[in-house]
């Protein structure tokens, strides 16, 4: 069992299309699994599952994974004993696993590459989490009970605590991370170890250094879409940021163009979303701090009903720039970005430029660096 993020769903509705068809072939041949057992391959990112039937000690699945690669469950029969299953990475190719059995025990596991890279994690890195699994059980209940109690002070002891635990795991899970940098083996480590550790920046940097077949996973994508709203919006760093013309609340036109020779923020967001207002205030914060230096804000609304957006502008009190053209998630201007959940933010420099992404400490330490 690897820790408590190992499995995260990043709930957040996305509307991922579907590229060129490529396609799993996972092929199990292992002794003495029951007959006519149903077996199961899940996916807890995606959330899609799969069956198959044990016929002579065999299985197979040829699935479509167009979406990307990401971690699976494979599952025999319906008891849910971990021993009758396992899991693993896995993305278009081919899969062999071989065994004499009880189940996985010692299975043999062969293909494309990334199974290679996959069983390296599992003899190298996962390996390293039964001799702490007991360990760490026992510190995360104390810390279930401590924070339950507000024992703040055995809160911080206890995540030390953890903390020190873990330490040579996530050791090991980065540097394999920074030597495979195009292995998309590498988007389990990232979630499962890293997935909660990472500020925007920090996550922001680290894809910088990822290779393609690391980022086009589907683990990755959803975090991207997590993050910073959108699995593409990666893609929009240091590229000229796409234009819009759209009415503000008063039916004045607007276009990105007229903000050039100054930084702006492109921020989307809409009256119905939770934390987009939630984020009001410090946005506000960082307006009223640089707004005087050569910096404003475009807040472009995912509404489609104009009094709801309204009414949303004067409970906030935003006093910049307000547009939409009120279609709601068909927003054309949306789609451009990227967008696929909010908010959603882009910093764009005088030239038409994307600089940065996001909202908060970030921005804020940007804003510091460029407008001195």
């Amino acid at each position: 069992m690897l820790n408590k993020g190992l499995f995260l769903g990043l709930a957040l509705c996305t509307a991922m299309g579907a590229s060129a068809q490529k396609r799993l072939q996972l092929d199990v041949t292992i002794k003495g699994l029951p007959e006519g057992d149903s077996v199961f391959l899940w996916a807890p990112l995606p959330q899609h599952i799969d069956t198959a039937v044990v016929k002579n000690g065999h299985f197979r699945f040829d699935r479509d994974m167009s979406e990307g690669g990401t971690t699976y469950i494979l599952q025999v029969g319906t008891s849910g004993k971990q021993e009758h299953g396992t899991f693993m990475y896995l993305e278009a190719g081919k899969v062999n696993i071989t065994g004499n059995g009880p189940y996985f025990k010692d299975a043999t596991y062969t293909g494309s590459p990334f199974v290679a890279d996959w069983v390296d994690i599992q003899k190298n890195i996962i390996s390293m989490n039964a001799p702490i699994e007991a360990k760490r059980e026992t510190l995360y209940k104390k810390l279930e009970t401590a924070v339950n109690l507000g024992d703040q002070d055995a809160v911080n002891a206890l995540q030390t605590e953890v903390n020190k635990l873990e330490q040579p795991m996530l050791m090991a899970s980065w540097d394999w991370i920074m030597k495979h940098p195009n292995s998309g083996a590498a988007s389990f480590l990232i979630n499962a170890n890293f997935g909660q550790k990472l500020s925007k920046g920090e996550f922001q940097d680290l894809m910088v250094k990822m290779g393609p077949e690391v980022k086009n996973t589907f683990t990755i994508k959803k975090m991207s879409t997590n993050v910073f709203g959108g699995d593409k919006i990666l893609g929009m760093l240091d590229k000229a940021a796409p234009a819009f013309v759209l009415n503000d609340m008063n039916g004045k036109t607007i276009s990105l163009a007229d903000y050039k020779g100054k930084y702006v923020l492109v921020d989307f967001w809409a009256s119905w979303c939770k934390p987009c207002r939630e984020a009001v205030p410090a946005l506000t914060a960082t307006y009223n701090k640089f707004k005087d230096k050569g910096f404003t804000i475009v807040s472009v609304s995912m509404d489609d009903k104009k009094d709801k957006w309204l009414q949303a502008i004067a409970e906030e009190k935003m006093p910049w720039a307000q547009v939409s053209d009120l279609k709601g998630g068909e927003s054309q201007v949306a789609k451009d970005y990227g967008v696929m959940a909010i908010p959603a933010a882009f910093l764009v420099d005088p030239n038409g430029k994307v600089i940065a992404l996001g909202t908060g400490e970030q921005l804020e330490k940007k804003l510091a660096e460029v407008l001195k």
